[in-house]
């Protein structure tokens, strides 16, 4: 594709995502009453600061999120600054739907005229450095985009953002685990515009450092992005490696044969039940199938999920289980655990090494412990060999065991969605096949990026 075509794909883009006239009226109007209402609190705040993409005019078409700080002096002490921000962001939602949400103080959001809203507390600082919450940096951010980044660059930065949303790599959340808002401008801003940052991106070896001033570097993250504000910071440290490498690569193949399907995800057609009950003839699945409980933040939850994920992993492979992939999906209502295996069931006998013959004090301990002997001791390659009768050989009995022990050890969310889990076979993978879920276990089966 020649220059003249790209230009033209990239105008087609920008289309059908760069906000209208009417959406940047109606923010302004959202912020202007909610800032006139917040005036005419009585309170400690100071003012109001609108912050985030939609103040710098760097936002998606239909990206209705506002994020506004309150702002306080910094004498203030924390509970005052708590108590105040939640009191102002609930008068702020008199009349509105809204919930209380935690960042590193309480705060309000809710949704105002089709607008996510929300109200957050913060303390008035010299600089992003000096800061007393991690909310209190933001505002600088601001200041620091909206001084550098030129007209043309905004539109080079919703490129980017619907470029990462297309390949499922947008978003510093713990479900996407991957670059938030502000990293992909600081990206723009280094890179100076879409193209070359796409391509200086597919260069990137195992660890890439950006920086925009002399700091020296204390992460160990594959993507450092060292905050301009606040040089402790890396903005990239909710990027996962697997999330990295997918970026690097997506880049690489874009740049070889540009599309619009980088951008927008394609709708993939899923496959009939009889075209996954062959593929699932020629794989080990197992799976769990439990609830993503409804009274706690996604966020918070999305973490866990990932966590115990590992841990059902390690699990499997601590008892002889080779495990070839995993993979945790939620629509944030049904929550499932795939395990894809070697073998679901293990030979009954295992065989043991144990320490070479000539160090007797441990072949003694060795041959101490108890254990259920098929065969042995014998001598092989020097090494004293056993082979033990297992006590559990099927995945589905590892697994039930070590649900029931983490039930009992997990907290509150995780103990819940435990306690909801029932493990899945082939056969019932097959009668749950519908809906989102069949869309995800499409993807599952067919092993793709989504951009290839």
């Amino acid at each position: 594709m020649n220059k003249k075509e790209r230009i033209k794909l990239y105008n087609k883009v920008l289309k059908k995502i760069i906000p209208t006239k009417k959406e940047l009226i109606e923010e302004q109007k959202i912020f202007e009453e909610i800032n006139q209402k917040i005036k005419k609190i009585n309170g400690k705040h100071s003012h109001l600061e609108w912050c985030g993409s939609s103040a710098r005019n760097t936002h998606l078409k239909n990206d209705r999120d506002l994020d506004l700080f309150i702002m306080f002096d910094k004498e203030l002490t924390d509970k005052e600054l708590e108590k105040e921000g939640l009191r102002i962001g609930k008068n702020v939602f008199r009349g509105y739907k809204w919930e209380k949400a935690y960042s590193q103080h309480p705060y309000i959001r809710g949704i105002i005229k089709g607008f996510d809203i929300e109200i957050v507390p913060g303390y008035i600082v010299k600089s992003g450095s000096e800061k007393k919450s991690s909310v209190d940096r933001t505002p600088f951010h601001n200041k620091y985009l909206l001084k550098r980044l030129s007209e043309k660059q905004k539109n080079d930065i919703r490129l980017l953002k619907q470029f990462f949303k297309g390949i499922d790599a947008y978003g510093a959340d713990l479900k996407n685990c991957s670059l938030p808002g502000y990293g992909i401008e600081l990206l723009i801003l280094y890179y100076k515009n879409f193209e070359n940052a796409l391509k200086e991106i597919s260069k990137w070896k195992k660890i890439k450092i950006i920086k925009f001033n002399k700091e020296e570097e204390f992460f160990e993250n594959p993507l450092v992005i060292i905050d301009p504000v606040d040089p402790k910071r890396n903005v990239a440290s909710a990027l996962t490696e697997e999330q990295f490498n997918k970026i690097i690569l997506a880049s690489k193949l874009f740049l070889k044969n540009p599309s619009i399907k980088f951008f927008f995800k394609q709708k993939n057609k899923k496959w009939n039940k009889k075209k996954v009950e062959k593929m699932l003839n020629k794989k080990e699945l197992i799976a769990i199938k439990t609830e993503f409980p409804k009274k706690d933040l996604p966020d918070l939850i999305w973490g866990q999920l990932r966590r115990m994920l590992k841990k059902i992993s390690n699990d499997l492979e601590e008892n002889d289980f080779i495990v070839l992939r995993k993979k945790v999906w939620s629509n944030e209502k049904d929550v499932w655990f795939i395990f894809e295996l070697e073998t679901l069931k293990l030979q009954k006998a295992k065989k043991i090494i144990g320490p070479k013959v000539i160090d007797e004090e441990n072949v003694k301990k060795f041959l101490e412990k108890k254990r259920k002997i098929l065969s042995g001791p014998r001598i092989e390659q020097e090494r004293v060999i056993l082979e033990i009768e297992r006590e559990k050989i099927n995945a589905s009995e590892i697994l039930k065991d070590f649900l029931k022990k983490c039930e009992k050890q997990e907290k509150k969310a995780m103990k819940i969605i435990l306690k909801k889990s029932k493990i899945i076979f082939e056969k019932e993978i097959l009668k749950e096949y519908k809906g989102e879920f069949a869309e995800f276990f499409t993807k599952y089966l067919e092993g793709k990026e989504i951009f290839q």
